[in-house]
């Protein structure tokens, strides 16, 4: 007769220890633990989702008025609105506030992408968290499929719906920018910039181009204007 495996009150058959339960094994060699760039790619579109839904639930106002579609600035060029705006102040829904209430020292720099030639160019939106010594804070939109010159379709996720980007007013020294996205056209977010070549612009000339925008009809929730902290920055 075959004896079976000798058991002990300490848990051992035949001088092993009995698991009650299988060992897990985690994926990783030498102490590193292995993702795969399919695990990678998901938790990013995750997390694109996850913001992008926050920004929709805080950020977007109700409005049967959607976005407007403003005329390009007649004398606007890509040479011209090209280089590093300081940002004057702005009217602006939650869903631009939801990533942009903190920031001060505010610039946006547009830059063409390299060797397009159908206008494509990058935004990149860059501040200080609260303070002039503050987190510095960056955004980088893609300005694509430009027609007419001067209006653009603006990219911040994969995932989010692009928004409408129009310079409505350019010369050297200022600049209004008006972008706008919309869902089912009344779901609808939207925010007029006021830019400067400087940091400073003269308050006449500000208020010149905040009537110049609501003439236009451009705010239609009829937002408070906000100025931009810009001393101290630079």
């Amino acid at each position: 007769m075959t004896k079976g495996p000798k058991k002990h009150r300490d848990g051992y058959v035949n001088g092993y220890k009995k698991n009650r339960r299988p060992t897990k094994y985690s994926s990783s060699s030498a102490g590193c633990t292995h993702i795969t760039t399919r695990g990678v790619h998901m938790v990013a579109a995750l997390s694109t989702l996850r913001l992008f839904s926050l920004a929709f639930i805080h950020g977007f106002v109700f409005s049967s008025s959607g976005c407007q579609v403003p005329k390009v600035a007649s004398n606007f060029t890509n040479s011209a609105y090209n280089g590093l705006w300081y940002e004057i102040g702005k009217i602006q829904t939650a869903g631009g506030a939801f990533f942009e209430k903190d920031c001060v020292c505010t610039t946006i720099d547009i830059k063409p992408v390299e060797k397009a030639t159908n206008g494509d160019s990058i935004a990149i939106n860059s501040c200080r968290k609260l303070t002039p010594t503050g987190d510095f804070l960056n955004a980088t939109g893609q300005l694509v499929n430009e027609g007419p010159a001067g209006h653009w379709q603006e990219a911040f996720f994969p995932l989010a719906p692009k928004a409408s980007y129009t310079i409505i007013y350019l010369n050297n020294d200022l600049a209004i920018e008006y972008d706008c996205s919309s869902v089912l056209g009344i779901y609808t977010n939207y925010c007029i910039h006021i830019l400067s070549r400087k940091p400073t612009a003269d308050n006449l000339q500000v208020n010149n181009l905040l009537s110049f925008a609501e003439g236009l009809g451009l705010n239609t929730e009829k937002l408070q204007y906000q100025k931009t902290l810009q001393n101290g920055c630079w």
